[in-house]
Order: structure tokens, then sequence, then C-alpha cells
């Protein structure tokens, strides 16, 4: 499924944006959609898959550092 969002580009980085499309003989959105899944992809791997955060989707709203010390609260939760 696709969904539909706006945002605003730097008028450069559109334009290259635009000329990759192009010369690919693809849409705007099928080139900035790849491009955001290879960052993102990258990202995940940086951070590990067994990273709280990262498994979280962003939903949680503390710091990494917040949700360790709540995990280690957690009577048995980190216990293997």
């Amino acid at each position: 499924m696709r969904r539909k969002f706006s945002t605003l580009l730097d008028e450069h980085l559109y334009d290259r944006a635009r000329l990759e499309a192009r010369r690919q003989g693809k849409q705007i959105a099928d080139v900035v959609g790849e491009a955001l899944t290879e960052y993102l992809d990258e990202r995940s791997a940086l951070l590990g898959p067994a990273e709280v955060v990262a498994g979280s989707w962003g939903a949680l709203r503390l710091p990494r550092e917040g949700v360790r010390q709540l995990l280690e609260e957690e009577e048995g939760l980190l216990d293997g």
C-alpha cells in the first residue's frame, strides 16, 4: 500500500531527484522512496536489531537511556 504525504525540499535537492527519476524512467516518488528506504535501513543497521528504541519504530518518546533504565528496573524483564 502506498500513502501520500507532503514535504518541502530544497530546490537543488528536488532538481537532483527529478533528474535522477527522469534518468531512471521512474516517478520522483519512487526515487525518493528508494532513497528513504536505504537511509532508514542504514540507520537500523547502525542501531542493531536488539535496540528497544529501534524496535519500537520511535513510538517510545523517551531517550534510549531512559528506556534502558526502565527495563532494568522491571524485575525479570531482561533476564535471559
